[in-house]
């Protein structure tokens, strides 16, 4: 079945994450161009929208990773979310941050970029735990408790500033990732890479697809029924 091309990037890259690194060799910036349609984007950066669709179709033939989700409860989603997306996250960072300075060590002198490739991997550990323990302790619980017909929490009694909050830490933690694809080539391997590297940069791939999927979670699913009404 082909793409069709008023699908936007967003729902794409979340439906299909392996999506997201050919839109960005074809010019798109998944991360400020996301609310486009895959016809827009096309058009913006001056590709044919039917290559641009044969190139991703191959991409797209799994079965769509939020489509059981469509339809679920808040309380499902916040589950998924917690004991999937979050668990997952937590031990890539655990595994993730040794193995970033065994890379350092072996490769550090021919790929000085590891400095400061450690920088903003320690900046999105810290967001992304500091996020997870908000939204955990305090978010979620009031989220489940609108789901069994309870009132609506005080804190979430003002969704614009709610928005403002999650919307920049998303943000935040986006950019992160977007800096450290920048540095590492859009995690394309070195060929003198140990295995180390080679393992640093396989997991950061894959840890940013994961967040990409995580993220459409909660923007585009959880939020909204939330807070109906707002601009997600």
């Amino acid at each position: 079945m082909q793409i069709d091309p008023l699908i936007q990037i967003d729902t794409l890259t979340a439906e299909h994450p392996q999506t997201r690194r050919l839109l960005c060799r074809l010019g798109v910036d998944v991360l400020t161009e996301g609310g486009l349609t895959l016809r827009e984007a096309a058009l913006r950066h001056g590709v044919p929208v039917q290559d641009a669709i044969r190139a991703l179709e191959p991409l797209t033939r799994g079965a769509k990773v939020t489509q059981d989700w469509l339809s679920a409860t808040k309380a499902q989603l916040v589950n998924h979310i917690v004991t999937h997306h979050h668990a997952f996250t937590r031990e890539e960072l655990d595994r993730l941050g040794p193995l970033l300075e065994t890379a350092r060590a072996a490769d550090g002198a021919a790929h000085p970029e590891l400095a400061q490739l450690g920088g903003h991997f320690r900046n999105l550990e810290k967001d992304l735990l500091a996020h997870f323990q908000m939204e955990e302790r305090n978010l979620f619980p009031a989220l489940c408790a609108t789901d069994k017909g309870g009132p609506t929490p005080i804190s979430l009694s003002t969704p614009r500033e709610q928005l403002r909050t999650i919307n920049a830490e998303h943000q935040a933690v986006e950019e992160l990732f977007l800096n450290i694809r920048m540095l590492t080539d859009d995690y394309t391997v070195p060929r003198d890479a140990s295995p180390s590297l080679r393992a640093l940069y396989l997991g950061l791939r894959d840890l940013e697809d994961d967040l990409h999927v995580h993220l459409y979670l909660e923007n585009h699913l959880l939020f909204p029924r939330a807070l109906p009404g707002e601009t997600w």
